[in-house]
């Protein structure tokens, strides 16, 4: 099995001229390298963003609209968990510079429409693709962010940058009494559903919940000195909780949400 499977990366150079000159849009996959908990593997983040772009593709085809998945972009920000091995960093400025130039590359070859959808929360990771489909716009590259309305609102977002779609997402339920954010039941059940080879399901069973309230989670993202003391094993959350159905359907109602966001810039 290859990450790359069903997307540009295993074309030959005239398949992909071939369908920018059809102008097929382009869905790219963004993510990161971040330790996930001893039951999930570091790209956890990317598989799941790579099979959203896969689902998103064969929803499309289902209308007759053709498209194309880039190659996942894994570079980004770990602001917590960098302090962990696997956790890929790169500085802000780098990621914005890499991404806008992948972009370029995709706009020089033909490609109108580049449709970027990330599954990971760091909020500099998020303004890191901000800015770079900012830069993007600029010079008149179709490059459209897809953010969630949580990250839309967090960055005061106004509504009219035409390079940012924005749909509702299931957030998380920051009510709660212990919180579900990282490699916990909601990304274990995801993974469990479309790459459950990745997972050591017998680990994660015997996974406690890491009892993470909301106070804590604001230390865990602002101080870094605190980041092992309170995920000591890199999970917030309870992985223990496996629920595939719950997760199918997660995907069944965010696909609906991209659908209509994409709807104008796709006809």
């Amino acid at each position: 099995y290859s990450i790359f499977a069903g997307t540009m990366a295993d074309l030959n150079y005239q398949e992909i001229e071939a369908a920018a000159a059809r102008k097929a849009p382009v869905l790219f996959p963004l993510a990161v390298m971040e330790a996930h908990g001893p039951h999930l593997p570091v790209a956890t983040d990317m598989y799941l963003s790579y099979q959203f772009c896969r689902a998103l593709k064969q929803a499309l085809q289902e209308r007759n609209i053709e498209s194309i998945i880039a190659p996942p972009f894994y570079w980004g920000i770990n602001t917590s968990t960098k302090v962990f091995a696997g956790s890929f960093a790169v500085k802000p400025e780098t990621m914005t510079a890499v991404l806008s130039e992948s972009l370029e590359c995709l706009h020089d070859w033909g490609f109108d429409k580049i449709i970027l959808f990330n599954h990971h929360g760091d909020y500099l990771h998020n303004k890191a693709i901000l800015e770079a489909v900012k830069r993007s716009s600029e010079k008149n590259i179709g490059a459209y962010f897809l953010a969630p309305e949580y990250f839309a609102k967090s960055a005061k977002l106004s509504g009219t940058q035409p390079y940012v779609l924005t749909y509702p997402s299931e957030t998380f339920d920051l009510t709660a009494k212990y919180l579900d954010i990282h490699a916990g039941a909601v990304e274990t059940s995801a993974m469990m559903k479309d790459f459950p080879d990745l997972v050591d399901e017998q680990k994660a069973r015997t996974l406690p919940s890491s009892r993470t309230t909301l106070d804590q989670f604001k230390t865990w993202v602002r101080d870094l000195s605190a980041v092992r003391e309170i995920t000591p094993q890199v999970y917030l959350g309870e992985p223990a909780v496996i629920d595939t159905d719950k997760s199918r359907r997660a995907e069944e109602q965010m696909l609906k949400a991209v659908l209509e966001a994409i709807g104008d810039i796709i006809r």
